[in-house]
Parts: structure tokens; C-alpha cells; sequence
């Protein structure tokens, strides 16, 4: 491996060891910390070749400080195994042909097995937004000024793609809504007339009205959105998600409510957030999060990784010993795709951080590290388990 590659039979062997749950807490401790020191300044046109090669030195150089005579054990062999895979799953550089530029089969192999997925882009700022008279706005294409007047309240398009609503004097009138819509394979930032800020994941919709001049502010959420709530005491705001209500003075909190996930899930951010479900009611603390299941029973969960959660309003996939069925339900509603199972959906769990804006076939080659085989056809991925 002097050359930096991996041959076949290393590139096995790495499989091999990635897939063992006894080295699951090791690759997460040096993805983590790889991907920590290296963030901030890394850009899309980092070198894998020098990427690796910075990694690759520093485990040398510590295998011979530890030990400069006795051989390398298998455990130090698989910390150099796991460098390569760092590389391409922490930096989000998939080089996929360099580390198996050794083996031309192969690389004919993965270039017809991705060809369907070479047009499948990732999502980005997408939305229409539905008027009270009914009539919707493809905010995309929009010019970017006053879309429309509700009720004497302008909604504005900015130039960086977002909506707000500035609103008027005029509290008369009846209460009219509006609806924003973001498809699969989009996402949307809206301010509301109150100033509050939200952010909407792909596949979402928020309905609320033009101005708030009741003694609550009430919006109805589906999907995902992450809150930034305006803070006024004396109208709080709710989120109504189906038969749950979230209650809030001012906070940042997320909430996930897809239909085909098994729970709706409310993460607290910051501040305080009461929640009631047709049999509870409880209240969340910073760092919280409350899972309502099919049956409307709560459960808090402490101390949960919050950047996990808002991983996705950042800009990536994270996961953290997550089922990769979980995985293909976000890869569905991102890239606007079909997921399929042949066979049982593979028991294998995952860890670790990419990049939302990465085009389809890189993520599927970083899945395939753990031994996963998908096979796409248009706009339809079948998982194979192997």
C-alpha cells in the first residue's frame, strides 16, 4: 500500500472489518474526529490523494512511535483499512475508482452499475406556496420582491430564495391562510408574519395564517421543519402535527412527522416546549426529545445528539448506529426516488456524516463500503442484500 491504494483483497479485508459491530465504536471515534478537525477548511476540491495520505502518515507515525520493532497486530492493520474509509465517508470524497484503480474489473463493474443515477441530482430550494384564494406560486421561479398581498400583508421573495411576510396595520378582516409546500427533493425557508423562522425539509408542508391577531399564533405542520420562534409572552405559539400540539413562548426546536416514520419525534434546541397528545401531556427541556408513537404515548429521550438531528437542515445525512432502512427514507424523500428491498432489508447499522449535496450514485458508493449492492433503474433503487 505504499502507493496509497488498496488492492482487492485489502479492500475485502476492510469490508470485512467495517462490517464487525466490535469495531463499530472505533470507526465512529475516528470519523468524528477526522471530520472535526478537517470542516472548517476542507472545500469540494480537497485531494482524496492527499487526504489519505495525511491520515495514512499519522497512523504510521504513531504505529512507530508505540512500537518501532514488533510487527503491525490486525488492529493496527484495520486502523489503516478505516483511514480509507474515513476519507470517503467523513470528507465526503468518494474515490471510489482510486481505491480500486487496482482492479479494472471492478471499476467496469461500478460504471455500469451507476449509470441511471448520473442524472439523479440532489435536492434544493423548492417549494409553491398556495394563496388563500386558492391559486399557488411556483416560489422557485419566482422574481424575487412582492409576490402577493393577504389581507394587507406583502409576501416577499428575497435574494437569498427565501420568503417573509411583512405585515400591515390591518387587523380587521377575516383570517386567511396560506400553505407552503415543499416537494420531495426540496426544502424551503419561510419567515412568518410574527418573524419566526422556518426551515423545511423535502417532502413538508406548513399551513398558517398571513397574521396572527388572535390571542395564539397556530400553524399546522407535516414532515420536517426546524423552528426559531419570534418569543412574545403574551401569544404563544403552537404547532398542531396531526393530534399532537406543540405549545412555545419563544425556542428553537425541530419536529419530524413523515408518515412512514414509526414516531413523531420533537427535539428541543433551545428553551421550553409543552407537549400534548391525546393522552399526555409533558414538557421538554433543552437537549430532550419526545417520541409519539402510533398510539399516541409519549417518551422522552435525554441527552440526544442534536447535531444529528439538524444534520439535515445543515447540509448532510448523519447517522449514528442507524438501521440503513432509516437511511433509505431520507434518500428517498432527497433525491425524490423509490426505494425497493430484495430479499430482507439488511440488519447492517451505520455511522457516519455526508454531504446532502452529493449526487445520488456517491452516496449509494459510500453505503456499498458496508457490502450493501443496490441496483437503480430510473428513478427506483433495489437494496440487494448480500
Amino acid at each position: 500500500m505504499n502507493d496509497r491504494t488498496l488492492s482487492a483483497t485489502e479492500l475485502s479485508q476492510l469490508k470485512e472489518l467495517l462490517r464487525d459491530d466490535a469495531n463499530r465504536e472505533q470507526v465512529a471515534e475516528l470519523l468524528q474526529s477526522l471530520y472535526d478537525q478537517n470542516h472548517e477548511t476542507a472545500s469540494v476540491d480537497y485531494s482524496s490523494q492527499a487526504a489519505f495520505r495525511e491520515v495514512w502518515e499519522k497512523l504510521e507515525a504513531e504505529n512507530a512511535e508505540a512500537s518501532p520493532v514488533i510487527p503491525l497486530s490486525p488492529r493496527r492493520q484495520w486502523w489503516k483499512y478505516a483511514a480509507a474509509a474515513v476519507i470517503v465517508l467523513a470528507m465526503g470524497i468518494w474515490v471510489y475508482q482510486f481505491i480500486n484503480r487496482s482492479s479494472p474489473s471492478s471499476q467496469l463493474a461500478g460504471q455500469q452499475q451507476y449509470i441511471d443515477t448520473a442524472t439523479i441530482q440532489p435536492g434544493d430550494n423548492k417549494a409553491t406556496l398556495m394563496l388563500a384564494n386558492g391559486s399557488i406560486l411556483a416560489l422557485t421561479d419566482a422574481d424575487n420582491g412582492v409576490l402577493a398581498d393577504q389581507g394587507g400583508t406583502n409576501i416577499v421573495k428575497l435574494a437569498s430564495g427565501e420568503i417573509a411576510y411583512e405585515s400591515g396595520n390591518n387587523t380587521e378582516g377575516p383570517v386567511l391562510y396560506n400553505t407552503i409546500v415543499t416537494p420531495r427533493g426540496g426544502k424551503y425557508t419561510v419567515t412568518l408574519p410574527d418573524g419566526s423562522k422556518v426551515w423545511m425539509n423535502a417532502g413538508s408542508s406548513l399551513r398558517y395564517p398571513t397574521s396572527f391577531n388572535g390571542d395564539t399564533r397556530e400553524v399546522s405542520l407535516t414532515g420536517e421543519a426546524y423552528f426559531e420562534i419570534a418569543h412574545n409572552p403574551s401569544q404563544p405559539f403552537n404547532v398542531l402535527v396531526k393530534d399532537m400540539k406543540v405549545a412555545v413562548l419563544g425556542t428553537h426546536f425541530d419536529i419530524m412527522a413523515y408518515d412512514n416514520e414509526p414516531a413523531i419525534a420533537t427535539t428541543l434546541v433551545e428553551g421550553a416546549v409543552h407537549i400534548s397528545s391525546p393522552s399526555q401531556e409533558i414538557q421538554l427541556k433543552p437537549g430532550q426529545q419526545a417520541l409519539q408513537d402510533s398510539r399516541g404515548q409519549l417518551k422522552v429521550h435525554d441527552d440526544v445528539n442534536i447535531q444529528q438531528v439538524l444534520a439535515w437542515k445543515n447540509g448532510y445525512f448523519q447517522f449514528n448506529d442507524d438501521k440503513l432502512d432509516r437511511l433509505m427514507r431520507q434518500i428517498e424523500r432527497w433525491y425524490d426516488v423509490s426505494v425497493e428491498y430484495e430479499g430482507t432489508i439488511p440488519e447492517r447499522k451505520f455511522g457516519g456524516k455526508i454531504p446532502r449535496a452529493s449526487p445520488l450514485s456517491d452516496v449509494l458508493k459510500v453505503l456499498e463500503l458496508s457490502d450493501v449492492k443496490f441496483r437503480v433503474k430510473g428513478k427506483t433503487i433495489t437494496v440487494i442484500n448480500n
